[in-house]
C-alpha cells in the first residue's frame, strides 16, 4: 500500500514538474526550436543545433538564396528544427569548410567592408525585442514619438519596422520620419556587430546571392568564435524583454507590492475577527449568516463582475487601490474554515482567561490567533495568490496604467507578444517565481495548516 501510495505521489510530482520544465525551456527557445514543445533545450548538448539556432537570429525565413544546397525540405524554421540528422550534416559541413585561420581573417574583413556601405544597400532580419530599446533610446517617451510619426503607438513595444523592411528587400523607396528611423535602427544594429566583435550582424546585404560564399563563411566565423557566448545571450534574451515589459512601466511592481501586502493585512484582520465573533458569541443569526457567506461562493466571478463594477463607481473608487482591495478583505470559505476550527479549540482556555480577568481582545490576540498560525498562514496564503494573480478585475476598475499591476501588465503582454509565445513562456516564469518562492518557504506551515484541520 505504501508502494502504491508513493508511487501515486511520485506520478503527481511529474505531471507537475513536466508542464513547467516545458514552460521553462520554452522561455529561453526562439522561432526555430519553440514548436518542439520539449523540457530540455537541445542546443545546450548539440553543437550543430546551436549553430543553426544561430542562423535562424538573422533570419526570418530559412535563406534559400544563401544555401541552395540545403534539403528541400526546410522551407520554414519549423521544418528545420524536426529534421535533426539533416542539421547535423548541414551543421557538420558548413564548419569544417571554414574553420580555418583564413576564412577568419576573410570574416573581420567582410564586416569592415559592411560598415563602409551605404544603409540603403542592406538589409535588416531585426529582433523585435530590439525594437523597443532603441526607440525609447531615440525618443525618451511614446508621447514625443506619436507626435514625430503620423500613427500613434500606446507604447514602443507596438512598433514595427516589417512595412520598411519589405520595401528594403524589394528596393523600393521609402520616406518619412519612420524611414529615417528605420535607417538609423539598421546603422546601430551594424555598430553593434563591431563594437561586440561580432563577425556578422542581422544588417546584411539585401541581394544574397551576389556574396553567398561571404556571407556562409562569416555565419560559420561567427559561430566558431562566439558561439556559446551568442547562444547564452539568447536563452536570456527573452527575460531581458519582460523586465523591459513589465518592470519599467509605470509602478506596476510597486503596484502589485502594495496590493500584495493591503490585502494580505486586511483579510488576516476581517476574516479572523468575524470568524471568532460567530464562533465565541451565540448569536441567533450565526447560521443564517455562515449560510449567507457560502451563497457568495456559488456565484463566479464573471457574474459578480458588472454589480461589482457598478458598485464601486457609484462609489467613486475608480482607478484606486480601495477598488482593488475591498472587495477580496472578506471571503466567505475562509470565515467558513476559521469558525470551525475556533469551535475546535478548548472552552476551558477562555473560561481560564475570563477568571484571571483577560479582556475579548486580550483572549483573541494572546489565545486564539497564537494556536491557529498555520490555518491563517493557509489563508494569508490564498489572500496572496488571488491578489497577487488576479489580473481581470485589476484591469476592469483600473483603466489607468499607472494603477496596473503584474498580472495586468502580464495580460497586455500575452495580447502585444502572441505572435512571439516564447516571449511569453518568460514572462510566464518570471511571473511564476513569487509565487513558487512563497510556497517553498512556507510549506511546513502550509502542511500544519491542512493536516490540523483534518486532525480535530
Amino acid at each position: 500500500m505504501l508502494a502504491i501510495i508513493y508511487s501515486a505521489l511520485t506520478l503527481g510530482a511529474v505531471t507537475m514538474i513536466y508542464p513547467f520544465a516545458v514552460m521553462l525551456a520554452a522561455s529561453g527557445s526562439s522561432g526555430y526550436d519553440y514548436q518542439r514543445h520539449s523540457p530540455f533545450i537541445t542546443g545546450l548538448t548539440d553543437r550543430s543545433d546551436r549553430f543553426m539556432r544561430s542562423i535562424s537570429s538573422y533570419f526570418r525565413a530559412f535563406p534559400r538564396a544563401l544555401y541552395p544546397d540545403a534539403p528541400e525540405s526546410w522551407t520554414t524554421w519549423v521544418n528545420v528544427a524536426k529534421d535533426r540528422e539533416g542539421i547535423t550534416t548541414f551543421a557538420a559541413r558548413e564548419l569544417a569548410a571554414f574553420d580555418n585561420s583564413e576564412s577568419r581573417t576573410a570574416a573581420r574583413e567582410y564586416l569592415k567592408s559592411l560598415s563602409n556601405r551605404d544603409i540603403n544597400e542592406l538589409g535588416c532580419n531585426y529582433d523585435a525585442r530590439d525594437v523597443a530599446r532603441f526607440l525609447k533610446a531615440k525618443y525618451s517617451s511614446i508621447d514625443k514619438l506619436n507626435q514625430t510619426w503620423p500613427v500613434p503607438y500606446r507604447s514602443f513595444f507596438d512598433v514595427s519596422f516589417s512595412a520598411e523592411l519589405k520595401a528594403n528587400q524589394r528596393r523600393l523607396p521609402s520616406n518619412g520620419d519612420k524611414a529615417e528611423s528605420w535607417r538609423e535602427f539598421k546603422a546601430w544594429y551594424l555598430k553593434r556587430a563591431i563594437a561586440s566583435d561580432d563577425f556578422v550582424s542581422r544588417t546584411l546585404p539585401v541581394e544574397l546571392e551576389k556574396e553567398r560564399e561571404e556571407i556562409r563563411r562569416a555565419l560559420a566565423v561567427q559561430f566558431l568564435e562566439h558561439g556559446w557566448r551568442d547562444f547564452v545571450h539568447s536563452l536570456f534574451a527573452n527575460y531581458r524583454m519582460v523586465f523591459d515589459f513589465l518592470f519599467f512601466r509605470g509602478r506596476a511592481f510597486v503596484n502589485t507590492i502594495i496590493l500584495v501586502v493591503l490585502s494580505v493585512l486586511s483579510s488576516l484582520t476581517v476574516n479572523p475577527l468575524a470568524a471568532y465573533a460567530l464562533s465565541r458569541f451565540n448569536l441567533k443569526a450565526t447560521e443564517s449568516i455562515i449560510l449567507f457567506l457560502l451563497a457568495t461562493m456559488a456565484f463566479p466571478a464573471a457574474v459578480t463582475a458588472i454589480p461589482g463594477f457598478l458598485l464601486i463607481r457609484d462609489l467613486g473608487m475608480l482607478n484606486t487601490f480601495a477598488a482593488l482591495i475591498l472587495p477580496t478583505i472578506a471571503s466567505g470559505m475562509s470565515i467558513f474554515i476559521l469558525k470551525g476550527f475556533f469551535d475546535a479549540l478548548p472552552r476551558e482556555l477562555y473560561e481560564a482567561a475570563s477568571i484571571d480577568g483577560a479582556s475579548e481582545w486580550t483572549v483573541f490576540t494572546r489565545i486564539t490567533l497564537p494556536m491557529t498560525t498555520p490555518i491563517l498562514a493557509v489563508n494569508a496564503l490564498n489572500s496572496f495568490i488571488h491578489a497577487y494573480s488576479s489580473w481581470e478585475w485589476a484591469f476592469l476598475v483600473c483603466q489607468k496604467e499607472s494603477h496596473w499591476t503584474l498580472a495586468v501588465w502580464m495580460y497586455q503582454m500575452s495580447q502585444t507578444f502572441a505572435h512571439q509565445p516564447w516571449c511569453v513562456m518568460a514572462g510566464f516564469v518570471v511571473v511564476s517565481i513569487p509565487t513558487a518562492v512563497v510556497f517553498l518557504v512556507c510549506q511546513k506551515v502550509i502542511l500544519k495548516g491542512i493536516v490540523l484541520p483534518s486532525m480535530k
